[in-house]
């Protein structure tokens, strides 16, 4: 009995710990990707998969996974890809010492390379883990791994506003981002969730609950002629 008791317990301390968001992204008000975001035990995994109606141009299934340590810093970060023309499986191995990482591919090893990061490099998405984390400061800093490149992401807090969400009305903290490309190899293409994020000529816009949970409500990627907006739809903990 006191084996099940145990096993009961540990069962619930993992899913206390677990953190579910689910994102419509719409281009034009119609949504075209819908995106499931989990954070359990310190793995970020991302799943993204293309609606109905933006299938008839271009199918997407991808999963993203990153597991991290202190501070939202990731130790791998894996890209499961299935689009249209495109299609990858790949995993990051991050070495902080060495300021180095290292890709390896499982569809093309051509592809398997060692290249430079800075020492707090991480993936888009345990990026957006950390600045949840300092969303309350009024400006600051994060490096990015974006396709094998060291990017620099300044942040500036714009301030508060109130917004409409699934959660209802809700007091949400405005961060801006701004990218600088710090590495001089040129940009290589790659998945349509994450390709064009980050890019220097343009921005991107986050709103996060002003709550101690800085739960991300919604984002603007400001492409044109439209921004890219996701929205929250769902989120449990």
């Amino acid at each position: 009995m006191k084996k099940y008791n145990l096993i009961f317990l540990l069962f619930f301390i993992f899913y206390l710990n677990a953190e579910r968001m689910e994102l419509s992204i719409r281009y034009i008000g119609l949504p075209v990707v819908n995106v499931e975001m989990t954070d359990v035990n310190n793995t970020i995994t991302v799943k993204a998969k293309a609606t109905k109606i933006a299938s008839i141009a271009a199918k997407m299934d991808n999963t993203y996974i990153s597991h991290y340590s202190d501070n939202y810093l990731p130790n791998s970060y894996k890209k499961i890809i299935h689009q249209k023309d495109y299609h990858e499986n790949r995993v990051t191995e991050y070495f902080r010492a060495t300021k180095t990482a290292k890709k390896t591919s499982y569809i093309n090893y051509d592809k398997n390379k060692v290249f430079p990061i800075n020492s707090e490099s991480r993936d888009f998405f345990s990026s957006l883990f950390y600045l949840r984390t300092v969303c309350d400061q009024p400006f600051g800093e994060l490096y990015l791994d974006a396709n094998s490149l060291i990017w620099k992401a300044n942040y500036k807090n714009l301030g508060k506003e109130l917004i409409n969400t699934e959660l209802g009305k809700l007091n949400a903290i405005k961060i801006k981002l701004t990218f600088q490309k710090i590495s001089d190899k040129e940009t290589e293409n790659t998945d349509m969730l994450t390709n064009n994020l980050v890019t220097e000529e343009k921005s991107l816009i986050f709103w996060f609950s002003d709550d101690e949970r800085h739960i991300p409500l919604k984002a603007k990627f400001m492409m044109k002629p439209f921004a890219v907006v996701w929205k929250l739809e769902n989120y449990s903990e």
